[in-house]
């Protein structure tokens, strides 16, 4: 057995492996029940306990890292329980940034135990490698299977050549002290779960002869046995159907957090392989990339020039006459909202399978930087006609989604200019930028705040 995939567990093991079917419990409870907002409050804050109080007793420490994504997975969950104005979104981001944060809190991120840009990698590991390859460690841990495992490695070890006899074997075939003694608590183990099965099943019979005689015997008592049994009519298969989808949620979180704090499964991707990848993928020439980025960007220039006065009358407060102030801001904005999605893919190709890298290649940092420049300028005019359109009519939870992701765009765009001169964790800033955006979209009442300007600028005349 390699010592990555070696199976180390304690008492503290074994109670959180007995603790996470409560967990997993939970989490289908959440999805399953009424009063999903509430529910789901509940459950992120019982699984953020559940997981620092993990780490902390296993002896990971608190970082920045972790504490920052332990707030964002606060920020996006405990708020469902008052308002969202995006509650799909809002349960997927949450979803991803548990994951995510579990990982982290452990320090086995790949860049250095911090958010880089190997955040996609890492989230494919808290989501898919370490989870699914530590799958069975929580019923191996609560049944002591790991302490056979451990001492499988040290059998071959334990045999002297000399007389041919076995370490720890007496010359009688006795097995050493301290193997009998290592023996003896898992044998107790076995018996003891043996006999607690065995207890349950035999009191099935017990009650059914009691529970009648008392029930016979007593009216109080009677009533009260109808009305469990109409109880367990009612939600005895709805709770099971719970308890059984349950288990394997409990596992796949069981073994997200065990396979973290054990470094168990999480070498799955090698940065080494991945950057030897990369460099095999830089297969197109610089100039392809030159022409193809040159001429988006005259096609842009070309298409602003020409739309000189529709895009930019906006800065000035000055509607076209042909349109309306909801066509006008309507009007190519979620197209240029995709274009400023497709021009950062553009980006993102140069720089993964041009022939140089951007830090050995002015050419290309030129054109990057021209495009991400241009780019800007779009966002920055269809910003400004959806400003208009607000400044008229009001705030809505429309108008307000587009302009916040807008903004994400633009700091992108913002930080790959500055990328293009100085060298910073560009990824890790623009993660962040969007996960504090994305919380403060959950944490604001934005339903409440948009009414109450709406109703402030109305009566000052200020909006139709």
């Amino acid at each position: 057995m390699s010592r990555e995939n070696e199976m180390k567990a304690d008492r503290l093991d074994r109670i959180y492996a007995a603790l996470y079917f409560l967990v997993g419990y939970g989490f289908i409870y959440t999805f399953s029940s009424g009063k999903f907002g509430r529910n789901l409050a509940i459950f992120t804050a019982a699984y953020i306990a559940a997981v620092l109080s993990y780490h902390l007793k296993k002896g990971k420490k608190l970082t920045t890292e972790s504490v920052f994504w332990a707030a964002v997975v606060a920020g996006i969950g405990i708020p469902g329980a008052f308002w969202s104005i995006m509650p799909f979104l809002q349960v997927l981001a949450l979803m991803a940034a548990a994951a995510y944060w579990t990982l982290a809190a452990s320090g086995s991120l790949l860049g250095e135990g911090k958010t880089s840009q190997w955040i996609f990698f890492d989230l494919w590991n808290a989501g898919i490698f370490v989870p699914f390859s530590n799958f069975g460690c929580q019923l191996r841990v609560l049944l002591g299977r790991e302490t056979q495992e451990a001492s499988e490695g040290a059998i071959p070890e334990a045999r002297n050549a000399t007389n041919g006899v076995t370490e720890g074997e007496t010359h009688t075939g006795a097995a050493h002290p301290e193997e009998a003694a290592g023996a003896a608590p898992r044998s107790g183990r076995g018996k003891y779960a043996a006999g607690v099965v065995c207890g349950l099943v035999l009191t099935v019979p017990v009650m059914m002869i009691v529970l009648p005689l008392l029930s016979s015997a007593d009216a109080g008592f009677e009533a009260a046995l109808n009305n469990l049994g109409f109880y367990l009519s009612e939600h005895f298969l709805v709770t099971f159907l719970r308890i059984m989808f349950s288990l394997p949620v409990s596992a796949y979180l069981f073994g997200l957090a065990y396979g973290g704090i054990n470094g168990r499964g999480t070498g799955h991707i090698h940065k080494e392989k991945v950057r030897q990848a990369g460099q095999r993928a830089r297969l197109l020439p610089d100039l392809a990339f030159y022409i193809v980025l040159g001429i988006v960007c005259l096609v842009y220039l070309a298409f602003i020039w020409m739309q000189a006065g529709y895009l930019f009358s906006a800065f000035a407060g000055i509607r076209p006459e042909t349109f309306t102030y909801a066509e006008y801001a309507r009007r190519g904005f979620f197209e240029l909202c995709a274009i400023s999605v497709c021009n950062l893919f553009f980006l993102l190709c140069a720089g993964l399978f041009s022939e140089r890298r951007a830090e050995e290649n002015p050419g290309l940092r030129a054109a990057n930087t021209a495009l991400s420049a241009l780019t800007l300028l779009l966002i920055a005019t269809a910003m400004s006609k959806l400003g208009m359109y607000i400044d008229v009519y009001g705030l809505t939870v429309n108008r307000i989604l587009p302009m916040v992701f807008m903004i994400w765009m633009a700091v992108v765009y913002a930080a790959f200019i500055i990328r293009q001169k100085v060298r910073f964790p560009m990824v890790k800033i623009c993660i962040m930028t969007g996960a504090v955006l994305f919380v403060l979209l959950c944490v604001i009442p934005v339903e409440d705040c948009v009414y109450a300007y709406n109703v402030w600028a109305r009566s000052l005349g200020l909006i139709q």
